[in-house]
Order: C-alpha cells, then structure tokens, then sequence
C-alpha cells in the first residue's frame, strides 16, 4: 500500500525535475492516491466490528445501481452535444458524441450480477448483467472495456464450470447470442456491427503500420511515438504527472498527449520501469491472497475479479492513474476476506425435522 501511494509522489518529483512543474500541482494531481488508505480504514472497521461486510455489500450495490440510473438517464434523455466541451464527453467520426462516464462500479456491478446468477441462482440479477451489457455495447462503445471484459469473464468460465457446465453453457448462451445476431441482421440492424467492424479493423491497421481511418486510432500511435521519445530519456523512474491546472496541461506541453490512453506504456512514461513495477505488486499480493480464501461468498468473487479486469486493463489503458483508489480498496478488501472473514454457521437447530 505505501509503496503504491510513494511511487505515485514520485512522479510529482519527476514532474517538476523533467517539466519544471511546481510540486505542488504534482501532489495535487496525484491527489486521488490518498483516497486509497479508505481501504485501511473500511478494514479496521470491519475487524472491530463496527461494521459488516454485508452492510459494504449492500452500499456497493446500492451506489453502483444507482450510477447505472443515472448513466442511462443521461444516455436516454440528455444530448451530450450540450456538454461538448466537458471531459466526460468524447467525439469521434464513427461513434459520435457520447459521454465518458467513470464506469468501473457499474463493470463491478456486472460482474456480481453475473455471480449472483451462477452461484446464487438469483435468476433476477439478469436483468441487471443484460442491462450493462447493453449499455457497454451499443452506448459506451469502447474497444477496449469489451475486450478486458470478455478476457476476464471467459478466465472466470474456464476456472469455475465443470467440462458439463460449460458444454451446457456454450450451447446454452452461445445459441441465444447467435439467434439474437441473426433476428437483428434479418431485420437490417446491421448499423452497429458495422461500426464495431471499422473500430477493431483501424487497431489492426494501426499494429501493420498502415495509416487508420479513425482519428482516435491515428492519435494514439502518436502518443505512442511522444512516449516512446521520453521514456528513452528516463526509463528507469520515468518523466512524472503533470496536472491539468499547470500551464494547459499535457496538451499544451506535448500536443494531444494523455498517458492514460496508452495503456503500460503509459505507465513507463510515468513512473518508469522501476515504478511500473512497483504497481504491479498489489496484483500479484492479490493472486497470493485470493488463491488462500476458499470461501464462494459472491462480493469476494465480484471484488477478486474486478482486480482482474483492472490488471488487464493496465495493458491497454493506464486505468491505476485515474483509478488507483478503487484498485487498493479492492486489494484492502481481499486482504479482508483472506486474514479476517470466516463463513457464517449454520446453526444446527435450523436444521433438525420438525417433530409431527
């Protein structure tokens, strides 16, 4: 955990070293890091007893419900075209405006939806996991969220399905999925595939070294050139953060220039090999921690395999710059059920026959 939160002051130092940015503006900006020792109280908490982890459940699920109201809310009702100069609203030719949401309760929330059904055999959560699903797919449309997505849920398939389930589970999803595709086809609604077809065809283009269609495909082998430039400079602790609220930010020092956008390279650029290193370590604490709790308890798995999609995600997307918070919360929280959660008894009086 300190280690985590030192790496990320680092890159205020490196900042102001590289850039000359004030450190001020570089602590500042590394700000949400500090929200990661929540993890270390929500564990105090529930160690003493002050709360449960049924009662943190129930928030999540009540907070990430929420969210997903509101996203679609918005989606639905509010033209984004109205908040175009907004962060939370991105253009592109092919997918138009849409919004950036922060979305990652709402993966969360998929991915317990999804556990609820398979291992609670709470049936009504599906209308849930088909609800995000549709709104991944045909609103957000992001390449790289529905890739780390299917990685992941296809690991949890493999790891947690007898060779009968999953026979049973290919034919059973697998079918329903294709009759969908084929129903929407035969009807004409061919619109959105299309579109997913250019999205992935200008990544391929991008990675044979021909020139892509898409601007945000074209942008982001820039980036990778600008970084590439840098970190040849300082590849062992990296070129730093530099706030949005120093001198215009990365896009008045670099041109078009976000290291989030570009996944572990991003992080090099940053932090350097040495400290992309170092936030990887939770990662692998967590594989050690999870692989001792033998417990199925559904917010376990939902937190266990969240890490696993930001792990993923880290490749493609530096998603611990803007979520560094909610990576250690969930490590705070399996550090939780692997040293202090023990399954709940049955009391054996519940289950004695009532007597005629």
């Amino acid at each position: 955990m300190w280690l985590f939160i030192l790496v990320n002051f680092l890159a205020a130092y490196k900042g102001h070293e590289v850039f000359g940015q004030p450190y001020y503006y570089g602590i500042m900006a590394q700000r949400s890091v500090l929200l990661s020792i929540s993890g270390i109280l929500i564990v105090s908490m529930l160690n003493k007893g002050m709360i449960t982890i049924r009662q943190v459940e129930r928030s999540f699920l009540f907070i990430s419900l929420t969210l997903l109201f509101v996203f679609y809310f918005f989606f639905l009702f509010v033209n984004p075209v109205k908040f175009n100069y907004a962060e939370f609203v991105a253009y592109s030719p092919i997918r138009g405006y849409r919004y950036r949401f922060q979305f990652a309760l709402v993966i969360m929330l998929l991915f317990y939806s999804l556990f609820k059904v398979s291992h609670d055999k709470k049936n009504r959560f599906a209308i849930v996991a088909l609800l995000i699903l549709f709104y991944l797919i045909y609103f957000l449309q992001s390449r790289t969220t529905l890739v780390v997505l299917a990685i992941t849920i296809f690991i949890y398939f493999i790891r947690n399905f007898s060779m009968k389930e999953k026979l049973k589970n290919t034919l059973l999803y697998g079918g329903i999925g294709f009759i969908l595709v084929t129903i929407l086809f035969t009807l004409g609604y061919t619109s959105l595939f299309d579109k997913y077809q250019i999205l992935y065809q200008n990544v391929f283009n991008v990675f044979q070294g021909e020139s892509p269609d898409e601007a945000s495909s074209a942008v982001r082998f820039m980036e990778f050139n600008t970084a590439l430039e840098y970190i040849k400079k300082n590849p062992v602790l990296g070129n730093g953060f530099i706030s949005n609220q120093w001198n215009g930010g990365w896009h008045d020092i670099l041109g078009y220039f976000y290291p989030v956008d570009i996944g572990i390279l991003g992080n090099v650029f940053v932090f350097g090999i040495l400290g992309t290193v170092l936030i990887y370590l939770p990662y692998y604490f967590s594989l050690t921690m999870s692989r001792e709790v033998t417990s199925n308890h559904v917010f376990f798995k939902t937190c266990e395999y969240m890490l696993l999609f930001f792990f993923l995600c880290m490749f493609f997307s530096a998603v611990n710059i803007r979520d560094s918070s909610s990576i250690m919360f969930l490590v705070c929280l399996l550090y939780y059920f692997r040293y202090y959660y023990e399954e709940p008894i049955v009391s054996s009086e519940k289950l004695k026959p009532v007597n005629a």
